[in-house]
Parts: C-alpha cells; sequence; structure tokens
C-alpha cells in the first residue's frame, strides 16, 4: 500500500488551535508518516523535511504550514489525484489585506489569477509549495530545493522562495496542477478561505 509523508513547518513551541483542532480530525486513505521541520530559517526546515521523506520508505510528501487550516476530507479528496498529477495543490489564499487575498498563485510577474467562476482541476504556472508531490517529482530535482534569494540590498528577500522551488519542477518537466474544489483556509485574524476573498474582491 502506498504511504504518505506529512512534513509539517513549525519553528515555533506551539501551534494555533485552528490548525490543531483540523488536523486531529483529519483521516488518512492510506498510511501517514509525520515529521517536523524546527529549524528558525524556513528554507532549512523545508530542505530538511523533503530529506527525511527522500530516505523514507513513503510514496507520497505534503507540506502542511501551522498558519493554516485543513478540511477534514482534506486527505481523502487529494491523495487519490497524486497517481495522476504527481504535482497538485489545494485553493489557498494569501493571508494578508494588501494582497487582496488573492490565490497563492499570484506570487510571480503581478499576474491576477480569478478563482470565482472556477472549479475543478486546472494547471498553473507556478503554485506554493504546499502541495502533494510524488515521489518521482521530488527525485527528478537536485538538492537543494528551497534557496535564500537577497535583493541588492542585503536586507530583505527579493522574492518569495516557493516560486523557484516549483520553478525548478517544471524545469524538470513537470506540470503543477491546483485542485480549485479543495480549500486550505489561511489563517490570519480570521481564517482566509474563499468567502473572504470573494467578499475582499466584489
Amino acid at each position: 500500500m502506498k504511504k504518505l509523508f506529512i512534513g509539517i513547518c513549525n519553528s515555533q513551541n506551539m501551534v494555533p488551535a485552528n490548525f490543531f483542532w483540523s488536523i486531529v480530525q483529519l483521516r488518512s486513505p492510506i498510511p501517514v508518516q509525520f515529521a517536523r521541520g524546527a529549524h528558525s530559517w524556513s528554507a532549512i526546515r523545508n530542505n530538511y523535511l523533503i530529506d527525511l521523506f527522500l530516505k523514507s520508505d513513503c510514496d507520497y510528501y505534503v507540506k502542511m504550514d501551522i498558519d493554516q487550516m485543513y478540511p477534514a476530507d482534506y486527505f481523502y479528496k487529494m491523495v487519490p489525484l497524486i497517481e495522476k498529477y504527481k504535482i497538485i495543490g489545494p485553493l489557498i489564499f494569501d493571508r494578508w489585506p494588501t494582497g487582496n487575498f488573492l490565490p497563492l498563485v499570484n506570487w510571480a510577474e503581478g499576474e491576477v489569477f480569478d478563482v470565482k467562476s472556477a472549479s475543478g482541476i486546472m494547471e498553473v504556472p507556478y503554485y506554493h509549495t504546499n502541495c502533494f508531490f510524488h515521489r518521482e517529482a521530488l527525485e527528478a530535482v537536485e538538492p537543494p530545493y528551497y534557496e535564500f534569494h537577497m535583493d541588492p540590498s542585503g536586507l530583505k528577500r527579493s522574492r518569495h522562495g516557493d516560486i523557484d522551488v516549483m520553478m525548478k519542477f517544471v524545469k524538470a518537466g513537470y506540470k503543477i496542477y491546483a485542485n480549485l474544489d479543495v480549500v486550505v483556509s489561511h489563517l490570519a485574524e480570521v481564517p482566509i478561505d474563499k468567502e473572504a476573498y470573494e467578499r475582499w474582491n466584489r
């Protein structure tokens, strides 16, 4: 039977209640193995989780963040899609009002990706890395997966690291898919989900 490796990014000593209670009610159609990435640098903790996965006997990898809230049927809806699509993620919205809570497919080149009337599975040019990955996709890319990219001042990053990670899979010949029917709420002061996005973008 196939096995799912769940990598949870958590550098803090606590997790939000919304995340915790969404995790404990999750059920999976296949066996799962959990691991925590706790390094204070996001690139290192993400690379650590992928390295653990590749050393495991698991077939699929999914990254989960503690600033998110997962639907109860998350694994049942997403796991059956991994064999076909290889890299597929749920719909997640930016949690900052300055970004109008847009879907996290808008991180490069300033595109606006409208999902108000969209549904089903859609190929996207890049995505957040909170996706489900088939082992073959991760084995097709040479580490490091996540890297630090600073702007010329050295005072901030030049862009979000997820863009570069996902582009490595595209260069390796893989397509990236979003399942627009599965929404993972992004936690801010209130969970940012599709309803919040539509209210903000009327």
